[in-house]
């Protein structure tokens, strides 16, 4: 098992990142809203989105390979050691793959999910993901799950209920559609935790930006759907959607799943529909009801506890082994 996670300042580091994460991502529904008001397609926006967002990462990555080479040179006089290509050209493929197949069809389904379901439910449904992140590690990995981690869990679940269910006949297609974006996206962190060991957070984003990119700019230039902006103001919000809304976000969670795990840091991602909340109350006046507070405060309470006890008990159960 990697000591890392298990070390106070590691956690709390990951912590941090993962509600960077969730912050950043509650603005995605907010941009898109606004886009699909300005005429973009679901397949429009999401191929600008990605090309905005993998176009924006290679340049960074890019820079800072440059950067380093010269601080080696500098302290070194050699440049730095080239990797295998052989294992280079692997560990592209398996990111790659993990975008294409992982990142981008559920993506694209929680869309779809929204033009059949209301946002409320359909976010419901998402947060289910947790759970199944948990039933995956379990099934696959071993891990069983901590009574603190348990019981954030349930309190983070709870809340997502009574924050966004609301009384109404719902279409069987579009509930099951929900429930299969929730596993999909379980199965996508699940894998991306071992996919992403040890790999740069910055280049693997830019990997899966590129190929969630070539998914939609071929499903919207196919559909004809595909739209070019025409305006100073969606160019702002496409370029917001690209970088708040999806490079910090999806960098900052894979540092948090390679500090606590996919598991812990799915529970803290549950913040998201709290964020959402309070952005559409101050953006689109929705009115924050009681029963909508009540449930952010169970979300919020699942992540504090999970904050303040369950990394302790994680640490206390890695060390057993090495004092013997």
């Amino acid at each position: 098992m990697d000591q890392r996670t298990h070390r106070p300042e590691t956690s709390q580091l990951g912590f941090a990142v993962a509600l960077v994460s969730a912050v950043s991502f509650s603005t995605l529904g907010i941009f898109a809203k606004m886009l699909y008001a300005l005429g973009f397609s679901v397949a429009s926006a999401l191929a600008w989105r990605f090309v905005i967002a993998s176009l924006f990462l290679w340049a960074v990555v890019y820079v800072r390979m440059r950067f380093r080479k010269r601080l080696a040179l500098r302290a070194r006089g050699i440049p730095p050691a080239i990797e295998d290509g052989s294992a280079a050209r692997t560990r592209f493929f398996r990111v790659f793959l993990l975008g294409f197949i992982g990142f981008a069809p559920q993506a694209g389904l929680f869309f779809l999910t929204v033009k059949i379901l209301d946002p409320g439910i359909t976010s419901l449904l998402l947060y289910l993901y947790p759970s199944f992140v948990f039933l995956i590690s379990f099934l696959l990995k071993h891990q069983k799950p901590g009574r603190v981690q348990s019981f954030a869990l349930l309190l983070s679940l709870g809340g997502c209920v009574l924050t966004f269910w609301q009384a109404g006949s719902y279409p069987l297609v579009g509930l099951v559609l929900g429930v299969v974006v929730a596993v999909a996206y379980a199965v996508y962190l699940v894998a991306g935790e071992s996919i992403l060991q040890n790999v740069d957070s910055l280049w693997a984003t830019a990997v899966i930006m590129t190929a969630a990119a070539l998914v939609y700019l071929c499903i919207s230039i196919g559909s004809g759907t595909f739209f070019v902006p025409g305006s100073l103001k969606q160019i702002f919000l496409l370029i917001c959607i690209a970088l708040l809304a999806t490079d910090l976000p999806i960098v900052t969670l894979f540092v948090a799943m390679q500090r606590i795990g996919a598991r812990d840091t799915s529970i803290i991602s549950t913040v998201e529909p709290v964020c959402t909340n309070i952005l559409s109350a101050i953006l689109f006046g929705e009115v924050m009801t009681g029963r909508r507070i009540l449930g952010g405060s169970l979300i919020l309470a699942g992540v504090v506890i999970l904050n303040l006890w369950g990394y302790s008990s994680q640490r206390r159960a890695a060390a057993a082994p090495e004092a013997r």
